[in-house]
């Protein structure tokens, strides 16, 4: 991130669409690196191993506020070739609010890099499962069965996700 770039979304969602963008910001903390945004909006940033988390809920009339804050010291950056004139400056703000529209996509920064992305989506028997989908279109993985609620569908995506780079390939000999 150029020390210019500053992101902003707001979004009126489901509180399943909200968990998944939460989900991805997770997923990028865990990963030392976030991803916010898509496309040319797009900002990444490094997420230092030790960082200060601030909880704030208010009370405002008839309205409740959670605000989550994650800080961390600015690194030392390099001077570069390009001139603070050169980039873009000012704020990006991308207003989500329409019920359609999908989640602002947060997650790791090296995301972007893969092969494949895990999809949530809702089955023929109103079941939420996840996929992985190969950039070609081929699905590799599924999750094999039904989940109730979309929360618990992102649960087992992340399970897998968080145990699969460590799991063991074991061949069954009796084949």
């Amino acid at each position: 991130m150029s020390g210019d770039d500053e992101y902003e979304t707001e979004m009126t969602a489901s509180r399943d669409d909200v968990a998944t963008v939460l989900s991805g910001v997770i997923d990028g903390v865990t990963a030392g690196s976030i991803r916010l945004g898509d496309g040319a909006d797009a900002v990444s940033v490094e997420v230092p191993e030790d960082i200060t988390l601030e909880i704030e809920l208010e009370a405002e009339d008839d309205e409740l506020s959670l605000e989550l804050e994650l800080e961390w010291p600015r690194p030392e950056v390099e001077e570069s070739a390009d001139s603070p004139t050169e980039r873009s400056s000012g704020e990006r703000i991308e207003d989500t609010s329409g019920e359609d529209e999908p989640p602002a996509p947060v997650g790791a920064a090296d995301a972007s890099q893969t092969l494949a992305r895990f999809e949530v989506f809702r089955d023929r028997g109103d079941e939420w499962r996840w996929r992985l989908r190969h950039r070609n279109g081929n699905v590799i993985a599924t999750s094999g069965e039904g989940y109730t609620r979309k929360h618990n569908a992102q649960k087992g995506l992340r399970s897998v996700v968080q145990n699969a780079p460590e799991a063991e390939v074991v061949e069954d000999s009796e084949h």
